[in-house]
């Protein structure tokens, strides 16, 4: 930038021209056309001013207006970046790196101080508990005394002879199934179920026999209960009906005696 102000000086001091003539022409203050001389745009007004500035003095000094304004636009935004630059480099110092560690360091330490004391605080709770625990008075049951039951004599009791019989006592026999034996004194139609299970169902002629025998159930049918003589169990039975009469019939171990003569 100085060299660039530098030319501009030889070259108006080149045309023997001052810079009051060069402010008298171009109405620019002689302030600012010393920084130009210098270097300094700082002082300039910037944008397109400034190149305006640079134009009208190059065109003063007889230098090329357009290559000159060139010249000083590259250096100028050069000095704008380096500019910028050195603000962003500015902005975080060497102290202020420092201080952030500082903080970071500061922080790590928060960090492990609170986990210890947390650490610490749930030790000292369970330690408090198992005391709690360990302090506490035992239970002992309690025991009442109950006062002896009274004992009780049992009642002498006196035996009692048995009644005696002249005549000795049989229990009847006990029946567990039942049997009949048919036999038709004439034709006659006969239906016989044993144990729910039907065993004949037809004529008897005059003459014929049949026996059945169940465990629990004999069902009979007479259609001429006159023309069949029967026996249950072996024993004569008693007739069912007359001749004619339809009859039926249900003997069990339990009733055959009822049909006996």
């Amino acid at each position: 930038m100085s060299e660039f102000g530098l030319h501009l000086k030889q070259a108006r001091e080149g045309r023997g021209i001052s810079l009051r003539q060069i402010a008298s022409a171009t109405k620019i203050a002689t302030g600012a056309l010393e920084a130009l001389e210098r270097g300094d745009f700082s002082r300039l007004p910037g944008g397109i001013f400034s190149r305006a500035f640079v134009r009208a003095y190059a065109d003063e000094v007889g230098l090329d207006p357009e290559e000159t304004v060139r010249q000083y636009t590259e250096l100028a935004d050069a000095m704008a970046a380096s500019s910028l630059r050195e603000v962003a480099t500015a902005e975080i110092t060497d102290d202020d790196r420092m201080f952030l560690e500082r903080q970071r360091k500061a922080g790590v330490w928060l960090r492990a101080i609170a986990i210890m004391l947390v650490i610490v605080i749930g030790g000292l709770i369970g330690w408090w508990q198992m005391t709690r625990v360990r302090r506490r008075p035992p239970v002992v049951p309690v025991v009442t005394e109950q006062a002896p039951a009274p004992s009780v004599s049992a009642p002498s009791v006196e035996p009692v002879a048995a009644p005696t019989t002249d005549a000795p006592q049989t229990a009847p026999p006990v029946v567990h199934s039942v049997s009949i034996q048919l036999h038709a004194d004439a034709s006659c139609w006969v239906q016989v179920t044993a144990d729910g299970r039907l065993v004949l169902s037809r004529n008897l002629t005059a003459g014929e026999s049949q026996t059945f025998q169940a465990e629990r159930e004999l069902a009979v049918q007479f259609g001429n209960a006159g023309a069949i003589s029967w026996s249950v169990n072996g024993k004569p039975a008693k007739p069912l009906g007359a001749s004619g009469d339809v009859k039926k019939a249900s003997i069990t171990p339990d009733n055959a005696s009822a049909f006996w003569k």
